[in-house]
């Protein structure tokens, strides 16, 4: 379980990725080299917070059967649970170290966007529950 704080560390990514402005980074093509994917400085904020904050997590990722609805259904994220969202962020950064640039793909597809909204929305949820309670 995350605590608020946790959520809130990773939730104020949000308004910088939504801006219209927001690259994920860009690809580097340099003679004699295999091309590579330079992140923009604040994803790779972004993925440290994750870590920092326990959102990414040790679990069988490569082998998640749940995975493929999401890929394959990406509105599915609209009805992810908290540890779906954690799954799919852990499963999104660790990808990236054997594909690079998959992360920035999940950006531009706008899974990434998707997650963290679905996180902020369960939030929102969470304390309205709280407060009639």
């Amino acid at each position: 379980m995350l605590t608020p704080m946790q959520i809130d560390s990773v939730l104020r990514y949000l308004p910088l990725f939504e801006s219209p402005d927001f690259s994920p980074g860009e690809v580097i093509l340099e003679p004699g080299y295999l091309p590579w994917f330079n992140y923009n400085p604040i994803v790779f904020q972004f993925i440290k917070t994750l870590y920092e904050e326990n959102v990414v997590f040790g679990f069988d990722w490569p082998g998640w059967k749940d995975a493929s609805i999401f890929a394959n259904h990406p509105e599915a994220i609209q009805e992810a649970t908290l540890l779906d969202l954690r799954k799919l962020l852990t499963l999104h950064v660790r990808q990236d170290r054997f594909c690079d640039g998959h992360l920035a793909a999940m950006f531009r597809d706008g899974d990434i966007l998707a997650i963290l909204r679905r996180l902020k929305a369960l939030t929102e949820t969470k304390m309205e529950s709280e407060r009639e309670s």
